[in-house]
């Protein structure tokens, strides 16, 4: 039997498309609802699918939103990628700080990732899935932050560690400061994400590139965001999703 590439073409983006319908319908309900109370069946109804066909796509209620987290992830991530490097700063400790904050302040999703609220993820957080996720991500952003220590473009007087886990203390209190403040003291969202970089700059980083650095340092990032990618569709099960706005 003949082999009919544009039809097979056709079927697996019928199949994408579908999938990104039920993984929109399921961060809009996950945002309204929480993890918790949000089920399979709310999902088929809010997507226009049948129940069973969901399951198709993902054994479990916990694969489904496993891949909508990883899905925006990546959606994300390309506009962060993008921001910073269209950045005159260029690919920087202050502008991935800058450019990460505004990416999860704008987004209740990933801030909700950032800061593992129970409250819209609930059990989600602690599956394996979830903890291998943050694996990843932390041992990316360390073969990063090794390079830019090694170029001597960051200190390298702490203990990567503790550098490591210093950044990540100061962007999670600039997510949540207004939380905490009184109306005349809060600021901008944009405001917020810069006041996080330029506190990681003036902490960390002794020196800004030169134009030489400038595309070695972006170069190596560009690879950790592709080989971060890679790892996200190979545990979704299908390549570049795209969001479904």
């Amino acid at each position: 039997m003949a082999e009919n590439p544009g039809a097979e073409q056709n079927e697996q983006n019928k199949q994408q498309e579908r999938a990104n319908r039920i993984l929109d319908a399921a961060s809009e309900l996950l945002q309204r609802w929480g993890y918790r109370k949000t089920t399979i069946d709310d999902i088929a109804r809010q997507a226009g699918v049948a129940k069973g066909t969901i399951y198709l796509h993902w054994k479990t209620k916990e694969e489904l939103f496993m891949a909508l987290i990883m899905r925006e992830k990546i959606v994300e991530g390309r506009k962060a990628q993008e921001a910073m490097q269209n950045d005159p700063e260029g690919v920087t400790l202050y502008s991935m700080i800058k450019h990460s904050m505004l990416w999860a302040l704008y987004n209740p999703l990933m801030k909700a990732i950032m800061l593992r609220d129970t409250d819209m993820l609930g059990d989600l957080i602690h599956s394996q899935l979830s903890k291998m996720d943050i694996e990843q991500q932390i041992a990316g952003f360390n073969t990063y932050l090794t390079y830019m220590r090694r170029q001597g473009l960051v200190r390298t007087d702490i203990p990567l560690k503790t550098q490591v886990h210093m950044i990540e203390a100061i962007a999670l209190g600039y997510l949540i400061s207004d939380q905490f403040l009184p109306d005349e003291y809060q600021i901008s969202l944009e405001e917020r994400a810069e006041m996080a970089a330029e506190t990681v700059r003036r902490t960390f980083e002794l020196r800004n590139p030169n134009e030489q650095e400038k595309q070695e340092v972006t170069s190596h990032f560009n690879r950790f965001m592709s080989s971060a990618e890679t790892l996200l569709q190979k545990e979704m099960g299908y390549e570049r999703p795209d969001s479904g706005q």
